[in-house]
């Protein structure tokens, strides 16, 4: 039995009620019209007779004039009150809810609406240069909870961690490996490369390996950082993205991606020239500002720019994904602009960058201070030896990535109604302490009780527990993770105050009630 939800029976009775009087709305736009509203209005709101006020030219009362005889005498609504300056506010029967909870099942929020779709989701990321940082949580959370939605809703997910494994990063990795055991570098160099205490153990790791340290002095720095990044992936980032609770279905390195056949493709497309010794992408003709550098003068080396662009080519064209999401760290906005415009131009609309912006960490009223290079940061594994990582990820995904982020470690960690991780959670084991019982008691399910009459606690409770299918369909196109997280919340909330003032338990033959 396919499950219609309702709103769409609220939008077939709409539909129903506007024909014979206004013409030239589809399902879509009506269904666009329709909105859940504040439970003291109704269940559901509708803007229709305003939008049709304007395409009829009579005022919106004049239309809900038209509507409401219909729609009130139509089986599915129990009521429906026009409200100025156009809204008609709508309760419909509590036997269409009724039969939406009755057939309620796991796997409720799914649908195939994404099928024959593949989309692949790059996040992390992160130079295999050290260990995860805290900045790098949020993309690995928001990432699986969006694959996981991507996945929930028909689409041919695939992970990816993209490893940037070449170029001048490599070679610094190799100098502060050296530098470690005593190599000395010009001060200029010396100052940025990278430092922490896990510069020292790889370091001992690639001398075990190669038998002395002199040996690893005098080899090329660009093959001992080579080495050190293959160490660092497999005894940090791994073990790291272990904990996050993040799986990835490929790593693929940047060497990979033919970027000579991409600087074919853009000088073929004429969006290429030369200037100034360097290779540049013309930005008046794919609506960026001023050029952009590919391959630079001084060293006649690839930009980051131009090997990330290779990648996506490769992502969109010959690795066959419909769709690529990239997810990154903060200020990366500019870069994202130049990406996006230049693949549009190369005929390609299907790859999207979202950034999350900056962290502060606060642990007893104080914040953190973190700088990668220097080695004065905070590591994941040290973060997630303070909080669970469960609790973390739920509050992580509760952020807009649009905006910055306190991380209040101690109120993460309470555990009060203040704490919207505890506070879900709490929810979710009441939830399993009553099914325990109920099947430990065989008391009766739903579909037993065809006219049960909700109250208003249950009433709530069922409505919120319904948006969380539109919500999750909303978030295919507005990648917007926090929506469903804060429905989750609301749905605890409703629960919560079900739990509190209803008997949730009650036996077969009613003479018993048992609230746990």
């Amino acid at each position: 039995m396919i499950m219609s939800h309702p709103k769409e029976i609220l939008v077939e009775a709409l539909e129903d009620a506007l024909k014979g009087h206004f013409n030239g709305l589809s399902s879509e736009d009506i269904s666009h019209s329709v909105s859940y509203c504040d439970p003291k209005f109704g269940e559901f709101s509708t803007n229709i007779a305003f939008r049709l006020s304007k395409s009829e030219a009579v005022s919106p009362q004049e239309i809900a004039d038209k509507l409401l005889p219909e729609l009130t005498k139509h089986k599915n609504i129990a009521s429906a009150e026009f409200l100025k300056p156009g809204f008609i506010n709508i309760t419909l029967d509590p036997a269409v809810w009724l039969d939406y909870l009755s057939n309620l099942s796991d796997g409720f929020a799914q649908s195939n609406q994404g099928k024959g779709q593949k989309i692949q989701l790059e996040f992390i990321s992160a130079n295999p240069t050290g260990p995860l940082v805290l900045t790098n949580a949020w993309q690995g959370y928001y990432g699986d909870i969006l694959s996981n939605i991507y996945s929930s809703q028909g689409f041919d997910v695939s992970r990816e961690y993209f490893l940037n494994d070449g170029g001048n990063q490599v070679a610094s990795l190799g100098r502060a490996i050296q530098q470690a055991l005593g190599a000395e570098f010009e001060a200029e160099i010396s100052e940025n490369l990278y430092r922490g205490n896990y510069i020292d153990d790889v370091a001992r790791a690639i001398v075990s390996e190669l038998g002395s340290e002199d040996a690893l002095k005098q080899a090329e720095p660009s093959q001992v950082g080579k080495r050190a990044a293959e160490i660092i992936v497999e005894d940090y980032i791994k073990p790291d993205l272990e904990r996050l609770g993040v799986n990835y279905d490929t790593m693929y390195s940047e060497t990979k991606p033919d970027v000579q056949k991409t600087l074919d493709r853009l000088e073929s497309a004429g969006l290429s020239h030369k200037k100034d010794g360097a290779l540049w992408v013309i930005g008046s003709k794919v609506g960026l500002k001023q050029d952009e550098v590919l391959v630079r003068s001084y060293d006649n080396e690839y930009t980051y720019f131009l090997k990330d662009l290779a990648y996506q080519l490769k992502r969109l064209e010959e690795r066959g994904f419909d769709q690529t999401i990239t997810i990154v760290g903060p200020d990366h906005h500019g870069q994202a602009i130049r990406l996006i415009n230049t693949l549009k131009a190369l005929g390609h609309d299907g790859f999207e960058e979202i950034s999350t912006q900056t962290i502060r960490l606060i642990k007893d009223g104080k914040e953190f201070k973190m700088s990668k290079r220097k080695g004065n940061y905070i590591l994941l594994d040290e973060f997630l030896d303070m909080v669970p990582t469960e609790a973390a990820r739920f509050y992580f995904a509760m952020r807009d990535t649009n905006t910055h982020m306190d991380f209040d470690i101690d109120l993460v960690k309470e555990h009060s109604s203040k704490n919207p991780v505890y506070y879900s959670l709490y929810a979710y084991a009441r939830a399993c302490s009553i099914e325990s019982n109920a099947k430990q008691q065989a008391i009766a399910t739903a579909d037993e009780f065809r006219n049960y009459e909700f109250s208003k606690t249950e009433q709530r409770l069922v409505v919120e527990i319904s948006k969380i299918p539109l919500i999750l369909q909303e978030i295919i196109s507005t990648r917007k993770v926090h929506q469903l997280l804060h429905q989750t919340f609301e749905v605890a909330k409703a629960f919560h105050e079900y739990y509190e003032s209803e008997r949730v338990l009650t036996s077969l033959n009613a003479s018993q009630k048992l609230k746990i």
